[in-house]
């Protein structure tokens, strides 16, 4: 795949994900490997990656999912929403995946081990570098399932719950969960990019109020 093509129209994959069709642990291992090529905070590579596979424990993560979301909106909402909107189809999107997290084959959750302390002079630093060690690999792990004819998305729910996921999966309380992703072969394959701003909407040059970045003909 063309490399612009792949970065750009890589998606949060949900809807899209084949429940039915089984995933190759190999596949992923593989994709693995790529993923820990990414950079992160002085090279301390302080990575525990998390590939849930069993039905039991993926059902268990995702009741805690579901407990998060209800947790936050008080119940479901997409079918109060505009369904033609761009918020309507996002969070049928998003309580689709609270249905089913339970039936995508593969949870991966990356977690990582913070080496600088905090204090109340460095929370910015001590954050950014954090999720600065994560977040790098994560993104290198989606996009070489995505050149393989799988998907998946970042999502965060269930760190409402992390104490009791960390609980399941025996994660020491010196490790971070950046996020979970789960996995599935995709059905659907979009090789259209992304709907996205123009970077005359999102970029200035020396300052935040100074002029965009000319040469921009996205939209």
């Amino acid at each position: 795949m063309d490399i612009d093509q792949l970065l750009t129209s890589t998606r949060s994959a949900r809807k899209t994900l084949d429940l039915e069709a089984p995933v190759d642990l190999d596949v992923v291992a593989e994709c693995l490997r790529i993923a820990l090529h990414a950079a992160n905070g002085t090279n301390q590579q302080s990575w525990r990656w998390l590939v849930v596979a069993d039905a039991g424990k993926r059902r268990e993560i995702a009741s805690q999912y579901a407990a998060s979301y209800e947790s936050m909106t008080g119940g479901r909402i997409a079918a109060s929403l505009d369904t033609d909107s761009d918020f309507g189809r996002l969070m049928a999107s998003t309580e689709w995946l609270v249905d089913h997290l339970a039936d995508v084959p593969v949870h991966v959750i990356p977690c990582y081990q913070p080496y600088i302390p905090r204090n109340e002079t460095n929370e910015q630093f001590a954050t950014a570098t954090l999720y600065g060690s994560v977040f790098p690999a994560v993104w290198n792990f989606q996009l070489a399932l995505r050149s393989r004819g799988y998907g998946s998305c970042i999502t965060t729910l269930h760190l409402n719950r992390a104490a009791e996921v960390g609980e399941l999966l025996g994660i020491p309380e010196t490790y971070f969960q950046g996020c979970l992703l789960p996995v599935a072969r995709l059905r659907t394959v979009s090789l259209r990019p992304t709907p996205r701003k123009s970077l005359d909407d999102v970029t200035a040059v020396d300052g935040w109020h100074g002029p965009a970045l000319q040469g921009s003909t996205d939209g």
